[in-house]
């Protein structure tokens, strides 16, 4: 079977179109496929989350990353719906959008659209497709997926999330392949690297003061995140154990000058609490 396909009348170079979607895609990609997820942290509140989103919706994340995006055909609600899948994962109709438009008029993307998107380091341009689209009151996004086999093939979807600790992130997921280079040749590792690259790229093109290639000031990965939310931890559970120790010197020296704790200590794992606070009675 020929890996092109027409789904619901638009051609796709590849199989599994709008498998992105899928909750367990990293566990269990379309054969063949080489599924990926990355996060970039753009910053918080409801304003970051709308001007990212409507950034997103209309081609601001490919145009961020160095990509020319021509020959726009806007897709037609009751031509190309997009893919929605009921409770027993069979297709069906999908409810008609509303259209919406970026702060400077440009309509957002819908389902069935088709462009051609040439990178700046790249000579000829991919014929690509958005698949379907991401509408929610916290979440907007869309996925596009490729639609010639020129290089590498698969499918994108990006997404904008406003969470609930009022965080806003930019996340990118999907599955990719070579059909013409051979997933475990030089050349087939090489173009999925640099795919992925553009991923990133796309991502960081959305945060603000973002240039082609730049990690712009404010984003940080969803790692850097994690390490950030730990060193705030640590910290305050370093601060509530130079009080534990100032407190149980008070009590057994009132005369003492607290000034005078040594507080080179103080990054000591919090686990060694009591030993710690041995040491310094001692003292």
């Amino acid at each position: 079977m020929s890996r092109r396909q027409s789904f619901v009348g638009m051609p796709a170079s590849y199989a599994a179109v709008g498998a992105s979607k899928a909750p367990d895609l990293l566990r269990f990609p379309p054969e063949g496929m080489t599924p990926f997820e990355e996060t970039l942290r753009l910053g918080s509140g409801q304003e970051r989350f709308i001007t990212a989103s409507s950034l997103l919706m209309t081609w601001g994340a490919q145009r961020g990353a160095g990509y020319e995006v021509s020959e726009i055909v806007r897709g037609e609600g009751e031509r190309y719906a997009g893919v929605v899948f009921d409770a027993d994962g069979r297709p069906e109709p999908a409810p008609e959008a509303e259209d919406q438009f970026g702060p400077d008029g440009e309509p957002y993307l819908t389902a069935g659209t088709t462009a051609k998107l040439r990178h700046e380091k790249e000579r000829e341009p991919r014929a690509v497709m958005v698949v379907y689209t991401v509408d929610e009151p916290r979440r907007v996004g869309f996925a596009w997926g490729t639609s010639d086999e020129e290089g590498v093939v698969g499918e994108e979807l990006l997404t904008v999330e406003h969470r609930e600790d009022d965080t806003v992130w930019a996340v990118a997921r999907g599955f990719l392949t070579v059909p013409n280079g051979g997933l475990l040749g030089i050349k087939g590792r090489s173009l999925l690297k640099t795919a992925i690259a553009s991923v990133k790229d796309q991502l960081r093109s959305l945060a603000p003061g973002a240039g082609p290639g730049e990690s712009p000031q404010g984003a940080e990965t969803h790692d850097e995140h994690l390490a950030e939310t730990r060193d705030e931890h640590l910290a305050e559970a370093r601060d509530a154990h130079l009080a534990e120790i100032r407190d149980a010197q008070d009590v057994e020296d009132p005369g003492t000058d607290v000034r005078g704790v040594d507080d080179r200590d103080a990054g000591a794992d919090v686990h060694d609490a009591d030993a710690h606070g041995a040491d310094e009675r001692d003292r």
